[in-house]
């Protein structure tokens, strides 16, 4: 099991964040890239279950890719194969997020909390958790400070017109 240092800390929720934030960024392109946009295909391939998009627009072929290079880069620099595997879960954390809000009808921002700012801190730390790399407490710190410090980081990109909604 990985202990809980600051140092560790730091590690996983910087390689959890630093993931979603270029998630994030990739957004942010494609509002003022349009070719980027084209190039950037729903993960669901706009298949529907229920009426309802399988994923939504927000899940994508390109944020997997970068997720997965997220990983090469994290192992190139740790070389460690449980640090790498997070941009993964942090992708898979965000999909698994979608598909949830999809199946009760909520809409980015609509269940902000628990969805929209945890998805992805969500299931890293239940993965680690159950595979025994990190404590409970480790995995709940995490998503404390994210559940503090990710609506401010939103709010902060709203104001420089990085994102369309202060949530």
């Amino acid at each position: 099991m990985i202990p809980l240092t600051i140092n560790n800390f730091l590690i996983y929720f910087s390689i959890a964040w630093g993931t979603n934030i270029c998630l994030n960024f990739l957004y942010v392109i494609k509002r003022y890239v349009p070719s980027v946009k084209k190039l950037d295909i729903p993960l669901d391939g706009d298949i529907e279950f229920n009426g309802e998009r399988l994923l939504g627009e927000s899940t994508t072929v390109l944020g997997l890719l970068i997720s997965i290079l997220a990983s090469l880069f994290v192992y190139s620099i740790i070389h460690n194969l449980v640090w790498m595997s997070i941009p993964i879960l942090v992708y898979f954390g965000h999909l698994f997020g979608s598909f949830v809000k999809r199946r009760i009808h909520k809409k980015g921002g609509e269940f902000m909390l628990f969805v929209d700012h945890g998805d992805y801190m969500i299931l890293t730390g239940i993965v680690f958790v159950i595979l025994n790399y990190i404590s409970f407490l480790f995995a709940f710190l995490a998503l404390l400070v994210t559940y503090i410090l990710h609506p401010i980081a939103c709010f902060l990109a709203f104001k420089l017109k990085l994102r369309e909604n202060p949530y």
